[in-house]
């Protein structure tokens, strides 16, 4: 558990009652790398967009040596991550659910909420209309979790192979092994105007 994995280039508070968070975005954007990487869909369909949560995010990440522990205090569930194929009408929920609680992590989706409550949105490939989309989750969350009832009648539900923690260890050790230290960035994913 005092194995470090990656030296962080700054901390990562744990914060709720924003929109999004430094924190929020690295574990959003690692899941989606990985699994990426390990994802072998039952069609030619690739992820659209990862939507987790910041209940499940523990404690912050300091500036300075993440070890394994850090990361199991960081994610002490066995949480797996898995990709759910849901239909439009369930990501127009998912939409009014991230509107409802003022945003969640997300990686592969752009949102931007005016005064009127008019919402622009751009999900995975913003050139492609389509009828069903593919995201990326954790099945605790696609059980219904943190009230994401829009997740409870997929039309697929697909293992990526690997815990949330455990691509999380695996994208630290990754970045570390390229000389790099973890970082991520505030880039208005999700924005209320």
């Amino acid at each position: 558990m005092n194995d470090v994995l990656v030296v962080s280039a700054e901390e990562f508070p744990k914060e709720r009652g924003r929109s999004e968070t430094k924190l929020g975005n690295l574990v959003a954007d690692l899941s989606l790398k990985v699994a990426n990487k390990l994802y072998r869909p039952s069609d030619n369909d690739s992820i659209d967009f990862c939507l987790l949560n910041f209940g499940g995010l523990r404690t912050s990440l300091p500036k300075g040596e993440i070890t394994r522990g850090k990361v199991f205090e960081l994610m002490p569930f066995e949480n797996e991550l898995v990709v759910l194929t849901i239909t439009n009408d369930s990501v127009n929920a998912l939409i009014n659910y991230l509107i409802r609680t003022g945003g969640q992590p997300v990686s592969g989706v752009k949102m931007g909420i005016d005064e009127f409550g008019d919402t622009e949105t751009q999900l995975g490939n913003p050139h492609k209309s389509k009828k069903k989309y593919k995201i990326l989750t954790s099945d605790y969350l696609a059980n219904g979790g943190d009230k994401m009832n829009f997740f409870l009648d997929p039309m697929n539900t697909e293992s990526v192979g690997i815990k949330l923690r455990d691509a999380i260890i695996q994208y630290c050790i990754s970045e570390n092994k390229k000389g790099n230290k973890l970082v991520s960035n505030l880039n208005g994913r999700i924005t209320f105007e």
